[in-house]
């Protein structure tokens, strides 16, 4: 039932409108001064406000400023009622917060369908600030579980910091929401042999998060059991594929591992799908990728891989990384990407040498926007930084 406020100084005016809306199934509350008036509004906060324009104690245009000025009413409708019409007095109903005038001569049909269009427009403001409320609450449950999502990928994406045999090992990683679709890890296999990988599964946010913590463990359990990266892909692809081949969504892990044998300076690499790492050859002031392909993991039951290997000398550099990196400036120029961040590379490694750290940020600031107001319609940017 709607409560509808009758405010006016002459008790023969809200005598009359009582009357008129007393079969009208609303609930009427009187004031017969401004100050009674809002002491009711706060008390019962009707879905309608009729008042005049002036009391005894303050004017029905200062009350309506109130109720306008204060979040807990500001939406309650007013229909002033005025003596006469003038200029002046209808640009102070506009400047008060006024919705709607009526003249205190009024006839009762255009009277009641006034009364109803602003209780719609209520109705209407009720409805919004409802679904308002449940979107927040559902954001709010939403916000909840994509820190609860980050705190468990970051327990599964740590950062990497460490010198292995003379190898030192450098990771950095910029997700684009609270939580994203990267992942990368390192394992000392022997005394001899570090495994290497960096991967991107697809989608973004909670659902990255899970298949991210999904392919993160089948990779802890499935490494040791092989000695060659691409039986370990192959696997891991037959193991996907009949864990979510009925879940009717395209899901797929791009992933690059590789294994550095640091007795024999060589390394074993096979990929599914991922951007090449980079190989800087510091004795010959050489730069390339680690070219190979591969299909991504999920995609096709029973695929198989390539495997190469290239040797390397101490003081190389390996410099893995996900698609995100190119996003920014390069997402439709492949090429000129390719080409700007092996320069960039042989720049910063002939720079700054053993800082790896030093490298790392050289190359984010020429490719990755840290100002950039809307870093979340970006990918993830996950790096790897081995020198060898």
């Amino acid at each position: 039932m709607d409560r509808i406020l009758v405010a006016d100084g002459n008790k023969q005016t809200v005598d009359l409108i009582s009357k008129m809306l007393f079969n009208s199934s609303y609930e009427i509350y009187t004031a017969s001064s401004g100050n009674i008036a809002l002491a009711k509004i706060e008390m019962f906060k009707p879905d309608l406000i009729i008042i005049d324009t002036e009391f005894s104690d303050i004017s029905g245009f200062d009350i309506c400023k109130k109720i306008k000025s204060s979040a807990e009413t500001n939406y309650i409708p007013v229909l002033m009622m005025i003596a006469v019409e003038t200029k002046d007095i209808l640009l102070r109903c506009v400047y008060s917060g006024v919705d709607d005038y009526i003249s205190k001569i009024f006839d009762g049909t255009i009277f009641i369908a006034k009364i109803k269009s602003l209780l719609r427009v209520k109705h209407l403001s009720d409805h919004i600030k409802t679904q308002y409320k449940e979107l927040k609450e559902k954001n709010e449950v939403i916000e909840f579980q994509l820190k609860m999502a980050r705190q468990v990928q970051r327990s599964i994406i740590r950062k990497i910091d460490m010198n292995i045999n003379g190898t030192k090992i450098l990771s950095k990683y910029l997700p684009a929401l609270e939580v994203g679709g990267d992942f990368f890890s390192v394992n000392e296999i022997d005394d001899n042999h570090i495994g290497l990988v960096i991967g991107d599964v697809s989608g973004h946010g909670i659902s990255a998060a899970l298949l991210t913590a999904t392919i993160s463990m089948m990779f802890d359990t499935m490494a040791s059991k092989h000695s060659m990266p691409n039986q370990l892909l192959k696997d891991m692809n037959d193991q996907f594929c009949r864990i979510f081949k009925h879940t009717g969504n395209e899901m797929y892990v791009c992933m690059f591992y590789a294994i550095v044998d640091t007795a024999n300076y060589t390394i074993t690499y096979s990929n599914a799908g991922q951007v090449y790492p980079i190989f800087v050859d510091s004795e010959k002031d050489d730069v390339y990728e680690l070219e190979i392909g591969g299909i991504p993991i999920g995609l096709m039951s029973e695929s198989s891989y390539e495997v190469r290997k290239t040797e390397y000398s101490p003081g190389d550099y390996l410099f893995f990384h996900t698609d995100g990196l190119s996003d920014f400036f390069y997402k439709k120029e492949p090429d000129k990407f390719s080409d700007r961040i092996k320069d960039c590379l042989k720049e910063n490694t002939n720079s700054y040498g053993d800082s790896l750290s030093d490298i790392i940020e050289g190359v984010l600031n020429e490719f990755y926007d840290y100002e950039d107001k809307n870093k979340f319609e970006k990918d993830d940017i996950s790096i790897i930084l081995c020198k060898l």
